[in-house]
């Protein structure tokens, strides 16, 4: 078959160009790894064909014995790069057992073709590289001694799987990317989320590797980025990716371990299970990927991960749902920091989220179903933490909940971290319990030290003990186990601000506003308490108006007036003002007992202080180490009111 050279397909908003290996959408290139640009010429250049996975495998690695999981990665990518999902394909069609087929109409640019021969699962020739040219020759050079140098590194194995290449010795960080969601029904894809979890937490508990949250992996699942983006944003050597299909009682997964510098695969299996056994099927994929990346294991994670496990399938179809939906639930996004939120009481609960109500539902369902199942009782300990975070529930009632589940979650099962770690909230937020919310925090780090969670609760409980360089280095753990997690960037710039480190502060939260733009109003109020402490006041004005722009706050124009006619204590004045005439706003004590701080009005600032604790608002914990206090610090009210708190130690007078 005769084909010019410069010959183009469109589809879509899409060109592709074989001959010189590139892939457009709307004239910009689209980065795609070289076997899975391939694939896609295979595909588009067999429009409307069902190309059988047996004869693609054989086109596009003729010389290695490669697994079919290989191939669903490459499929996997081109989702990505065309954002086509699997459940709703306008482009790349999965026909289960068989293959795949392109299906939107291409249009060849530049001179006409001819029709296609049937397929014979051999690669077209505009996919192989012109034969013997100079980057040719060289590239053939190289690939003979590679091919030399790794020739022991190719076998296969039924039960250890296939392993594609070498898998190298240095991985010491990874990330489970979301499952891809192949079982062709949209209603799944808390199925395919819930065993990408799952497996995200088997593998957190081994000590020595350092395992991304899933909160931060699933900022990444439908972007399109490839896997190389994706390994430097989340600063890890390798990747887990793969897909899930589900049946009535069956489970197949595949799983791949991919290098994420250079997207070559390491490690490719398929497994199949009962439903019943789903859990059994979680920890064995995590023992297969602790063995590529040569990670040793303590005995005891070890046993952890080689537990037989069996559960009621419909008691763990609800705990995934009730997963799905508390993950959904962007529960925190009305209030400055977690412990403001858990001040909200009153009016505050109208802020809560119906998703976690829904994730509750689910977990008590599948309670009802299996009343030994631990999970669930962890799940609903968690949710009740983030009712409380949210105002859905006043943190009293909350807590009462969260000590009930959690309680029933370890007596069923004590290696769980999450219990704990929701133990750790409620002792240091509602009971003030010093030595309990430590020790629970740090039984929930050692139980999985992988649990930002823990790390970000146990960070709050060293700010409030004036521990500040733990509390930073406690803050900076987490946020590197889930680097896009709002909250975890959020609070790292509290503890350095808490801790007079005053330009890494402004650093972290220059990081934050870039990552999470929308969250502008809430980080603005944070520089301007920055700015405050460097004496920038015309910065810190800015900020505030900044906040109270993004807020659409209609006293902007007047507050701005105030502050030309008298300076930043003239914008200071006008905006207690505004806020003595609004005592009903949740956050009026403690923004108001900021503010006369700022005046130096010791006598007000202590008064909405002594309101604050007066409503067991978890804000007070924070007031022995709050910059904005120094200069009333020393004074007897400000005095006794730490020692009503009843810290472990009375305060000094730290600056």
């Amino acid at each position: 078959m005769a084909t010019d050279p410069q010959v183009a397909y469109e589809f879509g908003q899409f060109t592709l160009v074989p001959t010189e290996k590139r892939l457009l959408c709307d004239g910009k290139v689209v980065p795609l790894a070289p076997k899975v640009f391939d694939t896609l010429v295979l595909l588009v250049k067999n429009q409307g064909r069902l190309l059988e996975k047996e004869g693609l495998l054989r086109a596009l690695w003729p010389h290695s014995v490669v697994e079919e999981v290989a191939l669903a990665h490459n499929v996997s990518q081109l989702r990505k790069a065309l954002g086509d999902p699997a459940e709703d394909p306008k482009f790349i069609e999965t026909v289960p057992k068989r293959g795949y087929r392109f299906l939107a109409p291409v249009r060849q640019r530049c001179e006409p073709q001819v029709a296609p021969p049937a397929w014979d699962g051999e690669a077209p020739s505009a996919v192989r590289h012109t034969p013997w040219s100079r980057p040719a020759v060289l590239g053939a050079f190289a690939a003979a001694l590679m091919l030399v140098a790794s020739t022991a590194a190719y076998f296969y194995s039924g039960s250890a799987g296939q392993k594609v290449a070498g898998v190298p010795s240095g991985i010491h960080s990874l990330a489970v990317l979301p499952l891809e969601n192949l079982s062709g029904d949209k209603e799944q894809e808390y199925f395919a989320d819930g065993i990408t979890d799952a497996l995200t937490t088997d593998l957190a508990q081994i000590g020595s590797l350092r395992v991304i949250s899933r909160t931060s992996a699933m900022h990444f699942k439908g972007s399109g980025q490839t896997l190389p983006q994706i390994g430097r944003d989340l600063q890890v050597d390798a990747v887990v990716e793969g897909t899930v299909a589900r049946g009535e009682n069956r489970v197949r997964v595949t799983a791949q371990l991919v290098e994420a510098s250079s997207d070559r695969h390491l490690w490719a299996r398929t497994y199949e299970r009962d439903l019943k056994n789903v859990l059994a099927l979680q920890d064995e994929i995590a023992q297969d990927v602790t063995e590529q990346v040569r990670v040793k294991l303590t005995p005891n994670e070890r046993t952890q991960l080689m537990q037989v496990h069996a559960v009621d399938p419909e008691a763990y179809d609800d705990y995934l749902r009730g997963r799905y939906w508390a993950t959904k639930a962007d529960l925190w996004r009305l209030c400055r920091s977690p412990a403001e939120c858990v001040s909200q009481t009153g009016a505050g609960r109208s802020f809560a989220s119906g998703e976690a109500w829904k994730a509750l539902e689910y977990y008590q369902k599948a309670i009802a179903k299996d009343p030994s199942y631990a999970l669930g009782f962890a799940g609903i300990a968690d949710g009740f933490v983030v009712l409380a975070i949210s105002g859905g529930l006043s943190l009293k009632e909350a807590s009462l909940k969260v000590n009930e589940a959690a309680i029933k979650a370890l007596a069923l099962n004590p290696s769980l971290a999450e219990p704990h770690s929701s133990l750790a909230f409620v002792k240091l937020f509602n009971d003030w319990d010093w030595s309990g919310a430590e020790a629970e925090s740090k039984q929930a780090i050692s139980l999985n030290p992988k649990y930002a969670r823990a790390h970000l609760w146990y960070s709050y409980y060293l700010v409030s003990m004036e521990r500040l360089d733990e509390a930073v280095n406690e803050s900076e753990r987490a946020r590197n186990l889930d680097p896009f997690d709002f909250y975890d960037n959020e609070w790292l710039g509290e503890a350095l601000y808490h801790s007079r480190r005053y330009d890494e502060a402004l650093r972290q939260l220059r990081r934050t506003l870039e990552m999470f733009p929308d969250r502008g109003s809430r980080l603005y109020s944070q520089f301007a308490e920055v700015y405050e402490q460097k004496r920038m006041f015309a910065e810190a004005f800015a900020a505030r108006q900044q906040a109270l722009s993004l807020n659409k706050n209609p006293n902007v124009t007047a507050l701005g007036e105030a502050y030309k006619r008298a300076g930043y204590r003239g914008w200071l004045l006008k905006a207690v003002q505004i806020l003595e005439q609004s005592p009903h706003r949740w956050d009026a004590s403690s923004t108001l007992a900021h503010l006369y701080a700022m005046l130096d009005d010791e006598a007000h600032a202590t008064s909405y202080l002594e309101r604050i604790y007066e409503e067991h608002s978890p804000s007070i914990l924070f007031v022995r180490t709050a910059p904005e206090y120094d200069a009333i610090r020393s004074s007897p009210r400000f005095r006794d009111l730490v020692r009503r708190i009843g810290f472990p130690q009375p305060s000094s007078d730290k600056n």
